[in-house]
């Protein structure tokens, strides 16, 4: 009896010494996990990472992370970084976890539990304020023994009366799910609101104005969705895509209403053979209110055949220079690389579509650059014209659109200027100005030739090459007059405009 109970003791200690020198393992392996997020998020020249404290015990261990967020220049807004607080709980079972909310026990590396430091902000003081004895925003993340990770985000419901500019926000609240594969060689996951309402406090109203915004902001069903993978180049290849099923907001001044359904914007990066990159961005909204016009639309924005390594090196410049902000060679390199990816040849493409209520609009136009020769391009800035090798560009809107925005455009300039004048129009009376004045402008520039009215639609083309940029087949100098005077003899001149054809 006494042996087996010394066999049972021996076998409970040597399972705890396992445990105990895994556990010391884990740890280690955690802080080198750390260490390797922190260079990976600190990539960025907008947000750096770095640690404040990081205290590593035996079972678990307790960091903060302080996280910088560069400020726009010259905005008057607070300051957005913060810290946050992440508890390790060290695997290969993590025993220190046992009883937190969320952390599972299983197999596994560690399990990290971060929340927001409230006393890192301004912001996150109010964060946790609103919140009271709730954490805003919680986020656990298993990690396996290879590196990779799975975290779980969420952040509770939040119901606000009365609350500083907001007379009102309803919270739903938000969900998330993302996995990490092993030395970020993949990212997937998604995150979802199932609703957002706010409606602000309206601006007091001044002497002679009526008081202004206040209006209330609804959005449903928001969703971001990644899916990206490492691959040449260093590069994560795959698509992004945010939606919102639906967004409405009024202003309380003039009651109009706006509201936007179907709306997505998607960007993705791929392959384009062996050694070139394609981007594109894909935007559109299946149907968009503005008072009492409405329509669909979309927006596809595309960069094509850029040279991979030379992206790759960009980054790099980028990381460099977020690192030696004052480095005199930053400018020279950044120069350099530019001309090795015109190299290259890239095109750039953008294309809109809008169907309204008062008529469709299309509109696409071409850009494909190249390399150019010049020794100094800050003494000659002109010469960036060089590293265009053609264009092309063709807008079709219908008359009626066109007529309609051109007049709303003028008669708000009009009842502008009638209120620095202190002045009082007669809406009616602006309104037929308005629409002479359109009038004019538009038979002005139907003249000039630089659109064509074809029945019912404007129609505008354009055409770059060999130096020569022709609108609607009529030849466009690039070069005044006064600046061809003082060019050099036999110095080669950008588009001499051609003698107007005899009709």
């Amino acid at each position: 009896m006494n042996k087996r109970v010394g066999g049972v003791i021996g076998v409970l200690v040597i399972a705890a010494a396992g445990i105990t020198g895994a556990a010391y393992w884990s740890g280690l392996q955690a802080e080198r996990w750390y260490e390797e997020a922190l260079a990976e998020g600190s990539k960025g020249s907008d947000v750096k990472l770095s640690t404040v404290r990081y205290q590593r015990g035996l079972f678990s261990s307790h960091i903060v992370t302080r996280v910088e967020i560069a400020k726009p220049e010259g905005s008057e807004s607070s300051d957005p970084s913060f810290s946050i607080r992440q508890e390790v709980y060290h695997g290969p079972l993590p025993l220190a976890g046992q009883g937190v909310p969320g952390v599972p026990m299983q197999l596994t590396g560690a399990v990290v539990r971060a929340t927001l430091d409230p006393e890192s902000s301004d912001w996150t003081r109010q964060l946790a304020k609103w919140y009271g004895n709730e954490e805003p925003v919680v986020a656990i993340s298993q990690i396996a023994f290879d590196g990779a990770s799975a975290t779980q985000i969420t952040m509770p419901a939040l119901t606000l009366h009365d609350v500083e500019d907001l007379q009102s926000l309803n919270f739903s609240g938000l969900q998330g799910q993302f996995q990490v594969g092993p030395k970020n060689t993949a990212v997937q996951g998604r995150l979802t609101v199932a609703s957002l309402e706010a409606v602000g406090k309206p601006e007091a109203a001044s002497e002679g104005q009526p008081a202004k915004g206040g209006g209330p902001v609804h959005l449903r069903d928001l969703t971001l969705t990644v899916d990206q993978r490492k691959g040449p180049f260093n590069l994560l290849f795959g698509e992004s895509t945010f939606k919102i099923a639906e967004l409405r907001a009024q202003d309380q001044t003039s009651g109009a209403p706006f509201v936007m359904t179907g709306l997505s914007l998607t960007g993705s990066l791929a392959p384009q053979g062996p050694q070139q990159i394609a981007g594109e961005i894909r935007v559109k909204a299946d149907q968009v209110t503005v008072d009492q016009q409405s329509g669909t639309g979309s927006l596809h924005l595309a960069l094509r055949n850029l040279d991979g390594a030379t992206l790759e090196k960009l980054q790099q410049w980028q990381q460099k220079a977020a690192n030696q902000p004052d480095d005199p060679q930053a400018l020279n390199e950044l120069l350099a690389l530019m001309k090795t990816l015109l190299a290259g040849k890239p095109e750039f493409m953008i294309d809109t579509q809008a169907k309204m209520t008062l008529g469709d609009w299309q509109g696409k136009l071409t850009l494909n650059f190249q390399d150019f020769n010049e020794a100094n391009l800050l003494q000659d800035p002109s010469s960036l014209l060089g590293a265009l090798e053609k264009g092309a560009a063709d807008v079709v809107v219908s008359k009626t659109l066109v007529e309609t925005v051109l007049t709303d455009q003028i008669m708000d300039e009009l009842q502008s200027q009638a209120t620095e004048q202190e002045q009082q129009a007669d809406p009616q009376t602006l309104r037929s100005m308005a629409a002479t004045q359109a009038s004019q402008q538009l038979q002005e520039l139907t003249a000039a030739g630089f659109i064509k009215l074809d029945g019912d639609r404007y129609k505008t083309t354009a055409r770059f090459a060999d130096g020569k940029l022709l609108v609607n087949d009529q030849e466009i100098p690039l070069m005044s007059p006064a600046d061809r005077d003082e060019s050099e003899p036999g110095e080669e001149l950008l588009m001499e405009p051609e003698e107007p054809a005899q009709q």
